[in-house]
């Protein structure tokens, strides 16, 4: 057997798609290529550049109001331990920063980095149990 399995299965001999339908191509001069292309290249224009790089970042409404914070933790962390440290008290606020306490010193921190904390009236804050 001098076939492929191809030829089995259709029939026939396989045929390549320029077998199919050839065209012979224009004879072009190449002066008047050069001249096409580049009244071509003369048409192109830039598209604009699109800004991927730099997302929006969510701050939550609750922040302008909000007495304390949660500080997001940007290190790497061990298995079950918290992103979040805190509550921290919030000193004083800008419009993008919180001067918040953490440890006893104040610190300067971005606003994308704090969630607002939500706090019951009458609870201790270094326990997190709700007094009596």
């Amino acid at each position: 057997m001098q076939s492929s399995a191809a030829e089995l299965v259709s029939g026939e001999p396989l045929r390549v798609l320029w077998e199919l339908h050839v065209t012979a191509a224009p004879k072009v001069e190449a002066s008047t290529l050069i001249q096409q292309l580049r009244r071509h290249v003369d048409q192109l224009r830039p598209t604009r550049a699109a800004r991927h790089a730099s997302p929006a970042t969510f701050i939550n409404t609750d922040l302008r109001d909000s007495t304390h914070v949660f500080l997001r933790r940007d290190t790497t962390r061990r298995a079950l331990e918290s992103p979040y440290s805190g509550p921290h008290k919030v000193n004083a606020r800008t419009e993008k920063t919180l001067i918040i306490f953490v440890c006893g010193r104040q610190v300067n921190v971005l606003a994308d980095r704090v969630n607002p904390a939500y706090i019951l009236h009458g609870t201790r804050l270094d326990t997190g149990i709700p007094t009596a």
